[in-house]
């Protein structure tokens, strides 16, 4: 019973880290071109600036004062982001090498053929992830559409 509970929080981990792994710019479906555009603070301050002049009707004095602040937030913006990309990839690689000791520990425990059939659970749950995550970045998946509309229920519940 205990072995068991130590490998579903094993696989628990896993999919929450596998969650994990998707980046800000995923999940709020911002596409490659957009992206590219918003990447330096001086064309996001000229862009929020053009769109202030153009709705404020501000005049060339009034547009170069709030590019300038806007330019000055844009880059303090940029290298908060920065540093916290850097803290989550630090903090990300902590987690994995903490999964791997785990998994270490939980195969030293095992007998080997406990130990090939936990290989294989833990292969086969990586695989199921893995088509679930696909599913969710196809946006022609149909089904998965439904199932998180509620038209279509999980197996099982039928």
């Amino acid at each position: 019973m205990k072995k068991l509970l130590i490998i579903a929080a094993v696989f628990s981990f896993g999919i929450l880290s596998a969650h994990a792994q998707r980046g800000p710019m995923q999940r709020s479906g911002m596409n490659a071109e957009k992206r590219a555009e918003m990447a330096s603070p001086e064309k996001r301050a000229e862009m929020m600036t053009n769109r202030m002049a153009e709705k404020l009707e501000l005049n060339e004095a009034q547009k170069q004062e709030v590019y300038a602040i806007h330019l000055e937030n844009a880059s303090k913006r940029q290298a908060e982001m920065e540093a916290r990309r850097a803290e989550m990839k630090a903090k990300r690689e902590e987690m994995q090498a903490k999964q791997k000791e785990q998994q270490a520990k939980i195969e030293a425990v095992l007998t080997p053929e406990q130990r090939e059939k936990f290989v294989e659970l833990r292969d086969e749950n990586r695989e199921r992830m893995n088509t679930i995550r696909d599913a969710r970045n196809n946006p022609d998946s149909e089904k998965l559409q439904q199932r998180r509309r509620g038209n279509i229920r999980p197996r099982g519940q039928r």
